[in-house]
């Protein structure tokens, strides 16, 4: 369903956790903590206590017992079992390891290969004594990250808590699509056969196209989440309406069955994955590697036309293009999963982005498919 007019609810971009559900999120989730440990003994120690108080586990160097690896082959298989990367960057690189890197930039690029949650906060810039390898590292993860300073290892501990409760609210919470309609749920059960979704819509117009949609029995309605990508019909709608929050959902929906793929034909000689990898580089990026020799058989393919000029907030364009995004590569049958998606902040009108996804396996017996990635720069969002 392409669709310029989405209606997005923006205001439930604002929707915490509480406390019982962070620690709850928390609970089994390991963080790492990534910095020159001689440099930031009290930052690291505040990051520690800031960790530990929302019931996630820190991993730090200086805890590894004797092991018989490489002190390199240990921080990063810390960094592989971790679920969060907290970096604290600050004026100096550090000691580059036989690979050319210091260990925090090892780390960093480990975090990244594993798609961990990054957090990464940035200390010492205006002191003038900055490294410069430290100083790319730091320019060049701000192409696709925000970083954060601090001012004292309290105000650090702080923000890395606050940051903790903020994925927390984002992964119990996640944007879904029902319709032309984005908002966040507070809970999805899928059955395979029947969707069950609670959410709390703070948009009268996101709440009234459900109610529309709803009272239409319309069937073939795009739906959304996370994982998931298939038309539904909305068989019930019940709404508790309350002041504070506005709307209180409880969706029932009926799922249908998909329409056939449109991205996994090879065209003279160019495999399917390659086809769909150059059709969205071509609609992204606006580059034009489809070239002549595959005609009218492929069209360049934008998942994120409809937010284009829309303006919104950081914190509702990236899990929103995320979502729209996965659900164009899942609906045309594409890709099996996303395995990262990362939208950089605006840059003079242009983003970076970066996204990998697995193709889905075709027959059981063959080998995994390789992922495959587009890297390229948007505009207009």
């Amino acid at each position: 369903m392409e669709d310029a007019s989405l209606l997005i609810d923006q205001r439930s971009a604002s929707l915490a956790a509480t406390r019982e559900d962070v620690r709850a999120w928390a609970s089994g989730r390991r963080v790492f903590v990534s910095s020159l440990i001689t440099d930031m003994p009290d930052e690291r120690a505040a990051v520690r206590a800031a960790i530990e108080s929302v019931g996630a586990t820190a991993v730090m160097f200086e805890d590894l017992g004797a092991q018989d690896v490489s002190a390199e082959q240990a921080y990063l298989s810390g960094v592989r079992s971790s679920d969060v990367y907290v970096g604290m960057w600050g004026s100096r690189y550090g000691v580059r390891m036989p690979d050319g890197y210091s260990a925090t930039h090892a780390e960093f690029l480990e975090a990244e290969r594993n798609g961990l949650r990054l957090c990464l906060f940035v200390h010492g810039e205006t002191g003038g004594a900055m490294d410069g390898a430290q100083r790319d590292l730091i320019q060049g993860a701000r192409n696709l990250y925000t970083t954060s300073p601090w001012s004292d290892p309290d105000d650090l501990g702080r923000r890395v808590r606050r940051r903790l409760e903020e994925l927390a609210a984002e992964e119990l919470a996640p944007w879904v699509r029902v319709g032309r309609t984005l908002f966040r749920a507070r809970e999805i059960t899928n059955d395979g056969k029947t969707i069950s979704l609670t959410a709390a819509v703070r948009s009268d117009a996101v709440h009234a196209e459900l109610v529309r949609l709803r009272d239409n029995r319309a069937g073939g309605v795009p739906f959304a989440s996370p994982h998931t990508a298939l038309p539904v019909q909305i068989v019930e709608l019940s709404t508790r309406t309350v002041s504070t929050i506005g709307h209180e959902e409880r969706l029932t929906l009926v799922t249908q069955e998909q329409r056939g793929s449109t991205m996994r034909a090879s065209i003279n000689g160019i495999s399917a994955d390659e086809v769909g990898q150059r059709a969205l580089s071509d609609g992204l990026f606006g580059t034009s590697l489809l070239g002549q020799q595959m005609g009218w058989m492929a069209r360049p393919i934008d998942p994120l036309a409809p937010l284009r000029g829309l303006g919104l907030d950081d914190s509702v364009l990236r899990p929103v293009a995320r979502l729209l995004f996965a659900e164009r590569l899942i609906t045309d049958q594409a890709a099996s999963r996303i395995d990262s998606f990362v939208l950089g902040p605006s840059h003079q009108g242009a983003r970076r982005l970066r996204a990998t996804w697995t193709p889905p396996q075709v027959y059981v017996n063959e080998p995994d498919p390789a992922p495959v990635s587009i890297d390229g720069t948007v505009t207009g969002l």
